[in-house]
């Protein structure tokens, strides 16, 4: 049965041992003689938080430094332990503060005023101030900062600091996703700032200091002496060794070289579900779209792109490389955007004989398309099924697989083929924060499809009130799938594996890890 998607905690422990989706029906019951073996593994008895020692998470994409105040596949893992944000959201979506400690906002959602933490030091010891805030949400107003928050930053006027725990920020317009910017936007150190693209210095305020870092290799973190929060973290240390195959990161758990797995193909994740010594954790929410490039034909046909939406067949896609977990859709946001429509969710479904009439219709019978697909195994296993599909359809198909560095710099540059599959990890943040930032979806954008009327949609869903929101949304989705240049295909969860020895994890809201509690037993 395929599990759905549905509005709820983004921070899942064992409770999600009953997802059906992954095979972990079952698996909650507990006798005496299950709880005995859970002891004996370290499920439970452990005798409460312990210091010290070293933690691994083997991840299957190398880091990226300069992507600290962006939500992407490589800062997911590591990005919420070195920096910190001002706001985060809680499990229901609330903004909470963290190292603000409150704000107000007037003048029509054109000014905030921000009151920060006077007790935070960055790693170096020095400590931050408003005008670290400043700098830090002036940079992700720069495209060379590859980060979210531009879409609202790019909005800012201006900025006061006022005094060392207080500051400003101006508008030009109201904005709906204000505290999409706020998630987004870690606070870096202004001082060592510009190391962030070599990875040379990455100063935060988070519980772990960035120690070292050797590309395509292994991450290592340790704990931050100047942490305001009396005795954590628990961990001195923490060890991510990047593992790209999906086999070798269920490996590493399995033989105790990895405590946690981040990043694992879902099947194999399901592969360990009936084994108790291991927890599966669902993360990030990720949504996968087949786009177009509206310049190349046979995709400068509307009718093309729509025929698409037919052509794909998501439920198998949804069952054969996600393991039945998630959302066969086509929406490319999560039930968490308010605006969200099951009906638009449901628009395009599998109907390959109307897909072979539209194509053949529209004069593009096998016609030779080139799809880019980046390098992560699960966008490659649903290009299989999506080549397949428009073979079938009356399309001559080939792919190319594209390193995931190389991959973002030719979508941003708008380089890519006349097709591309990408996972799009900001699924959970609002639609105006996804399509208005993300070279896949924005006003300019990798497909090249420009007009006035979807600028427009762009800007109402962006600086619509709480009453107009919903609306705005479901205009704007309606508008991107009457234009079709982008095909949502399923939105799912990364999934994690984790030891049970490793206690104290947590997830945030957009699925970064977060352990500050964290201890292994």
């Amino acid at each position: 049965m395929t599990a759905v998607l549905r509005a709820g905690p983004p921070t899942r422990r064992s409770t999600l041992l009953g997802l059906a989706g992954l095979g972990l029906t079952g698996l909650a019951t507990t006798s005496g003689c299950r709880l005995a073996v859970n002891e004996a593994r370290g499920a439970a008895g452990d005798g409460g938080a312990r210091r010290g020692g070293t933690l691994t998470i083997a991840m299957n994409l190398d880091a990226r430094p300069v992507a600290a105040q962006s939500h992407q596949a490589q800062s997911i893992v590591w990005r919420r332990l070195v920096f910190e944000t001002l706001t985060e959201y809680d499990a229901t979506g609330t903004p909470r503060p963290l190292l603000a400690t409150g704000w107000k906002v007037s003048d029509g959602g054109r000014t905030v005023a921000l009151r920060l933490r006077d007790d935070v030091r960055f790693h170096s010891g020095r400590p931050m101030t408003a005008e670290d805030v400043v700098y830090s949400l002036k940079r992700t107003a720069d495209p060379a900062a590859i980060t979210q928050a531009r879409s609202v930053s790019a909005h800012i006027t201006d900025m006061i600091a006022d005094g060392d725990h207080a500051l400003r920020i101006r508008f030009g317009q109201p904005v709906s996703n204000l505290f999409d910017m706020f998630e987004m936007a870690s606070i870096v150190d202004r001082e060592s700032a510009a190391g962030l693209v070599s990875g040379k210095e990455v100063i935060g305020t988070g519980p772990f200091a960035w120690r070292s870092w050797i590309p395509g290799s292994q991450l290592t973190l340790t704990r931050n002496r100047h942490f305001r929060t009396s005795g954590r973290p628990y961990l001195d240390r923490i060890d991510l060794p990047c593992i790209t195959d999906s086999t070798a990161l269920v490996t590493a758990v399995r033989s105790g070289r990895a405590d946690i797995a981040y990043g694992v193909a879902p099947l194999d994740a399901k592969g360990l579900s009936k084994d108790d010594r291991y927890v599966i954790d669902l993360g990030t929410a990720v949504d996968y779209a087949v786009s177009m490039d509206v310049r190349a034909h046979p995709f400068d046909k509307p009718e093309v792109r729509r025929a698409v939406g037919y052509a794909v067949d998501r439920e198998r896609v949804l069952n054969q490389v996600f393991a039945g977990y998630g959302r066969a859709s086509s929406l490319w946001w999560t039930d968490r955007e308010p605006g969200w429509s099951r009906a638009q969710s449901d628009a395009y479904t599998y109907d390959p004989a109307r897909a072979r009439s539209m194509i053949k219709q529209a004069g593009a019978g096998g016609a030779e398309v080139t799809i880019d697909v980046i390098a992560i195994p699960a966008a490659q296993a649903t290009a299989q099924i999506v080549r397949y599909d428009l073979a079938a359809a009356g399309l001559n198909v080939r792919t190319r697989v594209i390193d995931p560095v190389e991959f973002s710099t030719r979508q941003a540059a708008g380089k890519l083929g006349h097709m591309f599959i990408n996972g799009y990890g900001i699924a959970d943040l609002s639609a105006a924060t996804l399509v208005g930032s993300h070279p896949a979806f924005a006003a300019t954008n990798s497909s090249h499809f420009h007009t006035d009327a979807y600028t427009e949609a762009i800007d109402r869903a962006s600086t619509a009130d709480s009453g107009e929101r919903d609306a705005a949304v479901r205009a704007l989705a309606a508008y991107m799938q009457r234009e079709a240049f982008s095909q949502s295909v399923v939105t799912t969860r990364s999934a994690i594996i984790r030891s049970k020895r490793a206690r104290g994890v947590d997830l945030t809201y957009l699925g970064c890890f977060r352990l500050d509690n964290a201890y292994r037993v």
